[in-house]
């Protein structure tokens, strides 16, 4: 034998359809196990995306109909009376969508809560509706033409209540971790008012958009009559007995969730009627297209932050690693889609109207690159209100909407609707910036924080995590799960 080592041989199988097959079988598997564990956050979600998909498209459509069946200043109008209905029962709502967001999941008898919360935002909504549509005219005249007449009155009220009783319900559905409810109502509603559109034009020929509204308020009737019909359906009540006192219990946490929900969505939904009042209802029209083109890119950190508020609500230990699912999917979609809407901006706004081309394509572009500092933004608000740091959100957000708004007015006065749009983007750029820092200290499991909730509740929720439980026992803990590893990961961190 000659002196030479002899090197250790690796013996190779040639590889043939049946390893192929093996590969694709692991990477289904692989596929199957993340969609159960994470099937929480991105069943949910999906759903809601699912929803802004198909709404989006007949949104779409809608808008597009409309500005060949309306003048564009009657577009204008229709659209800020729109945003103006949705503005109002957004804070006629009460702030108890985003209370159920996080009640629902911790409790076992809920109908009681929904249906008090219903009837409150009910309430709430009509107040706030009827106020409008009496004082409004008296504050600008541009109010006066969509709500001087007593029909226009009585039209944008119930738009308002309805609008505030949707928004709870479908928000309900996310906290009972049930998005396909929200899902087929924001369907048939999205299908109904586009159906109506026609109709509504025809018969009314109005020049202020109220056919419009109309039939915007038509479709949600539509949907929320067929919700009820599937619930006498299934043998359940369209609205159980009110649980008053449970929602009393809730009032100080309601009131501070609608403080922070005001922040956040007011100024988003007012720029519209910003637009109608400081430029004109024209170029309102155009921004409303640009707006709604820009909005469809929106939903998508939003709809996965709120799901994860939902889930993290339940189960507070899972944050950071659902917050770092949330932020991935959030880019992966986003950067593609800015680039694909500013690439086809004009040629999407071409199907409203060369005007509408020609006068918002420019905004488009700019609300399109204002997705960025919106993923950092709408996931500071999930951890916020999953963590129990409502005050503090509600605070930072008060102030960069004040700030928003401001610069909205400002860049409106001097640039119109280049102006506005460029300064919305500066003023988005400021907010990322400032709840960044919040979001990527959560992702990677760092601070101290508290489930949502009371510090009350927070204590006695460590004190029985620490507790030892027979198993299926119903307690801190789940079943069988080690006392330490019962904490939120954060807090567990810490210790």
């Amino acid at each position: 034998m000659s002196g030479v080592p002899l090197e250790p041989q690796t013996m190779r199988v040639p590889e043939g359809p049946g390893s192929a097959a093996m590969r694709g079988h692991s990477s289904g598997r692989g596929a199957l196990i993340f969609w159960r564990q994470n099937h929480d956050i991105l069943g949910n979600a999906s759903s809601l995306l699912a929803t802004t998909v198909v709404t989006s498209a007949l949104g779409f459509a809608f808008w597009a109909l409309a500005a060949h069946l309306f003048s564009q200043r009657a577009v204008g109008l229709g659209s800020a009376a729109v945003s103006a209905m949705t503005v109002l029962g957004t804070i006629g709502m009460l702030g108890l969508n985003t209370v159920l967001i996080g009640e629902l999941p911790r409790r076992t008898s809920r109908a009681g809560l929904v249906s008090a919360a219903l009837l409150a935002a009910a309430f709430g909504s009509f107040v706030l509706g009827l106020g409008f549509a009496l004082i409004g005219p008296l504050l600008d005249k541009r109010f006066a033409e969509i709500s001087g007449s007593p029909g226009q009155a009585a039209l944008l009220t119930a738009g308002v209540v309805l609008i505030g009783v949707s928004l709870v319900f479908d928000q309900a559905t996310i906290g009972l971790l049930r998005g396909g409810l929200q899902l087929w109502r924001n369907v048939i509603f999205a299908v109904a008012k586009l159906v109506l559109l026609p109709v509504t034009a025809i018969v009314l020929h109005d020049q202020v958009g109220v056919g419009i509204a109309l039939s915007w308020v038509a479709g949600t009737v539509v949907s929320l009559l067929v919700v009820v019909l599937q619930l006498w359906l299934t043998g359940k009540p369209a609205l159980p007995r009110p649980d008053w006192g449970v929602l009393r219990g809730l009032g100080r946490l309601t009131m501070t969730h609608n403080w922070l929900n005001l922040a956040i969505s007011v100024p988003w939904m007012l720029l519209p009627v910003l637009v109608t009042v400081t430029v004109s209802p024209s170029a309102a029209a155009a921004f409303y297209a640009a707006w709604t083109l820009s909005g469809f890119l929106r939903v998508v950190p939003t709809h996965l932050a709120t799901v994860l508020f939902a889930v993290a609500s339940g189960d507070p230990q899972v944050i950071a690693r659902k917050l770092r699912l949330s932020l991935r999917i959030s880019f992966l979609v986003g950067i593609p889609g800015i680039v694909g809407l500013i690439a086809c901006a004009h040629l999407a706004l071409s199907f409203f109207g060369a005007s509408y081309a020609s006068a918002a394509t420019i905004p488009l572009w700019l609300l399109a690159l204002g997705y960025l500092p919106t993923i950092p933004k709408v996931h500071y608000i999930a951890v916020c209100r999953a963590t129990g740091h409502i005050q503090r959100a509600a605070l930072v957000l008060t102030l960069t909407a004040t700030m928003e708004v401001a610069a909205a007015v400002a860049g409106a006065l001097a640039g119109g609707l280049d102006g506005l749009s460029l300064a919305l983007l500066a003023a988005l750029m400021v907010e990322g910036l400032v709840t960044t820092p919040r979001v990527v200290r959560a992702a990677r499991g760092r601070g101290r924080h508290r489930p949502a909730g009371s510090r009350g509740r927070h204590r006695l929720h460590i004190r029985s995590s620490l507790s030892i439980e027979a198993p299926g026992r119903k307690g801190g803990t789940d079943r069988g799960t080690p006392p330490d590893q019962a904490l939120p990961e954060e807090v567990r961190d810490a210790h």
